[in-house]
């Protein structure tokens, strides 16, 4: 996205503290700016800027999204309090990410529409990290229904060795909601474990006692590996069995293959195909409020991630 000098100008009177409205928000750590900038007709401008040595600011990231001000303003708060209150030495990191799809677990979370995702991430002490992201989301299309558009992803965890080769992790994620989907709220948690072999082997196994507050239990089971072929270039694939038979009316399978290429240290590219063995059903049959997520529309997918 190109970034316009009214853009710059907007974002850098935040950092003299000349608030254009009250409800806009600032998050600072060390050298680092999150702003979010409510503009006309609750658009937030989201910037993230780093202070350069010569006391210049440096734009890394711009995103414009949609949002009542009354549910983003809390998203904020996580973010003050994951920035402020780490660990001084914590190892932290965020992501800006356009993806042609938002794929989850083999089915679509937007309809097979692209989406712009945000993570911001720390890892401190002894293991301990922490972290929240935010996506756009497109589950229901119904005439005169209020669906969700935005997803909030708090989590932490634990991650230790347990040998030289070996390590894992524990960890906790919410998925939390704007409104509805599919008529119903549906806010949950998840929690996972995770073994790695190296940077290489990772097996997965998640929880979710009741996903989608459907009052049903729903677990998954994950096998990833990735290999580096060149300095900047890194092959990656999956396979997923998801035990989803009390919320889907079925359990299934589901795969990807692909290539991650590392432009530069803030920049990557990746392109995958991704499959799944789930049934096709006719939506237009279903009652306003079952869950039944869209199936995929397109199985080739990219993203362009900027990370700091």
């Amino acid at each position: 996205m190109n970034i316009s000098v009214t853009d710059l100008d907007i974002a850098k009177q935040f950092f003299h503290r000349v608030t254009l409205r009250a409800d806009s928000k600032i998050i600072r750590n060390n050298a680092v700016f999150v702003v979010a900038a409510l503009g006309e007709e609750d658009y937030y401008r989201i910037f993230i800027f780093q202070l350069c040595p010569d006391n210049e600011y440096k734009c890394l990231a711009v995103c414009i999204i949609r949002i009542s001000s009354t549910g983003f303003l809390p998203v904020f708060g996580l973010l003050y309090l994951l920035l402020f209150f780490s660990p001084a030495n914590a190892d932290w990191h965020g992501e800006l990410s356009f993806r042609s799809d938002y794929v989850y677990r083999g089915y679509s979370k937007s309809q097979g529409n692209p989406v712009i995702q945000g993570l911001i991430d720390y890892q401190g002490e002894a293991g301990w990290f922490g972290g929240l992201g935010l996506s756009q989301v497109n589950f229901d299309n119904l005439p005169n229904v209020s669906s969700a558009v935005v997803e909030i992803k708090p989590y932490a965890g634990w991650a230790f060795p347990l040998s030289t080769d070996w390590s894992t992790e524990l960890s906790a994620s919410g998925y939390l909601y704007n409104s509805k989907i599919f008529e119903q709220n549906a806010d949950y948690a998840e929690f996972s474990a995770t073994l790695h072999y190296q940077d290489s082997l990772s097996g997965k196994i998640s929880v979710a006692p009741n996903a989608y507050q459907r009052h049903v239990t729903v677990s998954g089971y994950e096998l990833n590996y990735r290999r580096d072929m060149l300095d900047t270039v890194q092959f990656s694939g999956g396979l997923g069995y998801s035990q989803a038979g009390a919320l889907f009316g079925q359990d299934y399978f589901y795969w990807n293959l692909g290539a991650s290429w590392f432009v530069t240290s803030y920049l990557t590219l990746d392109a995958r195909y991704v499959d799944v063995h789930l049934n096709n059903y006719d939506d237009s049959e279903l009652p306003g409020d079952e869950f039944y997520p869209r199936p995929i529309k397109n199985k080739y997918l990219l993203s362009i991630t900027l990370g700091f």
